[in-house]
């Protein structure tokens, strides 16, 4: 590949991230379905044609959007679950970084909650195979952690991808009914606390704790 195209890469790289951050501003402010495309081309600064020749469409803009979080989210929380020691500890950071990434995109995910129904069943049909890929990431994820607690005796004997589920529907549904208030009268972080005794306590291998 030589320099010129190169640097016509770097550039349209760069027009597509202008393009995602103008349109994560104006999808939080109002909403999916009543943010225009010229719109969004504004808010960039770019011509309607330059928009359209990176994406086709403001659904293509909104799932690129969605591929980005998820993605950084499971970074986040690789990079957390590899500082803790035990499978406990683990689970204790998936709770605390998915709380807290949620906390801090609250008006981007507010609008998937409200808009395009919000529950794990919609996310194939509303965004393609790529997210639905991420998402079941997350589950295997939770689920390995499982069957690590319980290996090292942590977590009584459950079924793993179960297990995971109930976890996440339990984290979801918290999220869920917070990002919907209007002005939650506390961070969706501190509910971490609550949510991980709840969870760990039922996951703890009893027989282990009266040794």
């Amino acid at each position: 590949m030589d320099q010129r195209t190169q640097r016509k890469q770097r550039e349209v790289e760069a027009r597509r991230g202008e393009i995602l951050c103008a349109a994560e501003r104006l999808f939080s402010k109002h909403g999916f379905f009543k943010t225009s495309m010229a719109e969004i081309a504004g808010a960039a600064q770019f011509a309607m044609g330059t928009v359209y020749r990176i994406f086709e469409s403001k659904e293509e803009i909104y799932i690129s959007l969605m591929e980005a979080k998820v993605e950084e989210l499971l970074r986040l929380l690789d990079e957390r679950i590899a500082q803790a020691d035990t499978a406990t500890e683990k689970m204790t950071a998936v709770i605390e970084v998915k709380l807290a990434f949620a906390d801090r995109n609250r008006d981007f995910f507010r609008i998937y909650v409200s808009e395009w129904s919000g529950f794990e069943w919609t996310v194939k049909s509303a965004f393609g195979d790529r997210v639905w890929t991420l998402y079941l990431a997350q589950i295997t994820l939770v689920a390995d952690l499982i069957r690590e607690g319980v290996r090292t005796g942590e977590f009584q004997r459950l079924d793993p991808e179960a297990t995971s589920l109930a976890f996440h529907g339990m984290l979801n549904s918290t999220m869920y009914a917070w990002i919907l208030q209007s002005s939650p009268a506390e961070s969706l972080e501190s509910k971490g606390e609550l949510l991980g005794s709840l969870f760990l306590n039922g996951l703890e291998n009893q027989t282990r704790k009266s040794e």
